[in-house]
């Protein structure tokens, strides 16, 4: 409880995010950030001869006047700026700044890419991996930009992406829900890129996520234990090579069990990301074949699966048990509790954050930490028996 307090009491970091050089700076470490900020602009020839005065850049990078005097002693000492008294301002040497090559060079910039997208569980994730990022990177040197692209499509956007490396000049990029485009470009562009989940198609880039493969797994076999038999695990607007695998997890899993597979009742598609369409899929599969559960992949999902389900007079788990493989905060608000994989997102953005400080890492394209979900027990789930 108190850790959640003390995070509540931070700044939001996308006010970090400036499209400028200059711009607010954490409150954790402020004095480290603000010496960095400092460097940054001075190492940019953000000013002229002179460098703004301590209440001004206080003002400019949001931290109070002493932590900027601490900041600012920091760089004096290193011999980038020089006054003779209080009073006086301060003299920029930009033949000092040029030539040294002590903290500058702890200034790194990640570039972190996250795709356009109207899902609360990916726009809620994004903020947590930055929040997250910034606590554990920001100490250590690394400015983090953030862009958002509409990449989530899978289309290759070369220009846009080759535009944001000019503008940016990162050291490393972080892709959320990378795409195989995306990795297919990184591999061109030999910019140390790593995914936060995602799909890498042909290509290889170390990748750090919750596999939603292996929930799906888990998910059917606790379904299978409980005696379901007609499962349907609904894809809806995802990648078809993302589709095409879980199909065949699907279907391998029921040929495990003595069980018929149909892919249009137990792991259906559809091609567009509208509540209508993925209605219209619910009302077929039920139309096909009664089935005694549902996987959904995401909160939107499991939302609309339990509506339709109770527009029919059917009830969870009486008649129909679900799990979902993410969460909502508003789901312990829901009644019944569902039955869903809460991610691990605190490891694996550490995960990221130790293998972008170490950044040969990005020469090891094998590094894959794929994680399932932690089960949340919940209240939508219950025996086949109970549900004939």
């Amino acid at each position: 409880m108190q850790q959640r307090k003390a995070r509540n009491k931070r700044r939001n970091p996308m006010e970090n995010l400036s499209t400028h050089l200059a711009g607010p700076v954490e409150k954790d470490s402020r004095v480290l950030q603000a010496e960095l900020a400092l460097r940054r602009n001075l190492r940019a020839g953000s000013w002229g001869k002179f460098m703004p005065g301590i209440r001004a850049l206080a003002s400019t990078f949001n931290v109070s006047p002493a932590t900027m005097v601490k900041a600012v002693d920091r760089v004096r000492i290193d011999g980038w700026i020089s006054n003779t008294t209080a009073r006086q301002r301060f003299t920029i040497h930009r033949d000092v700044i040029l030539q040294h090559k002590g903290k500058d060079a702890m200034l790194r910039t990640l570039l972190l890419l996250a795709p356009q997208t109207d899902r609360n569980e990916t726009s809620n994730s994004t903020a947590q991996v930055l929040l997250i990022l910034w606590d554990l990177l920001a100490p250590k040197g690394w400015n983090i930009r953030f862009h958002i692209d509409d990449y989530s499509g899978g289309k290759r956007r070369q220009k846009q992406w080759d535009e944001l490396l000019q503008l940016e000049k990162p050291q490393a990029v972080l892709a959320i829900l990378g795409t195989p485009a995306m990795a297919a470009w990184a591999r061109d562009t030999k910019i140390p890129t790593f995914f936060c989940g995602g799909s890498l198609g042909d290509f290889k880039v170390p990748v750090a996520g919750v596999s939603s493969y292996k929930m799906i797994d888990e998910a059917i076999d606790r379904l299978f234990s409980l005696g379901h038999k007609n499962i349907s695990v609904m894809l809806a607007n995802r990648s078809p090579e993302y589709c095409k695998r879980i199909q065949t997890l699907v279907a391998e899993k029921f040929s495990a069990a003595g069980l018929v597979f149909s892919e249009k009742i137990h792991a259906p598609t559809t091609r567009e990301d509208n509540v209508n369409v993925f209605r219209d899929g619910l009302s077929q599969v039920f139309a096909a074949q009664p089935v005694t559960a549902f996987i959904c992949l995401d909160w939107r999902e499991y939302v609309a699966t339990m509506c339709y389900i109770q527009e029919k007079g059917l009830k969870v788990p009486e008649d129909i048990s679900i799990i979902c493989l993410s969460h909502d905060h508003s789901s312990n608000w829901s009644s019944p509790i569902p039955s869903h994989y809460h991610h691990p997102m605190e490891e694996i953005v550490k995960t990221l954050a130790d293998w972008i400080e170490d950044i040969n890492t990005y020469t090891n394209f094998e590094l894959n930490a794929n994680l399932s979900g932690i089960w949340q027990e919940g209240e939508t789930l219950s025996s086949a028996r109970q549900n004939n």
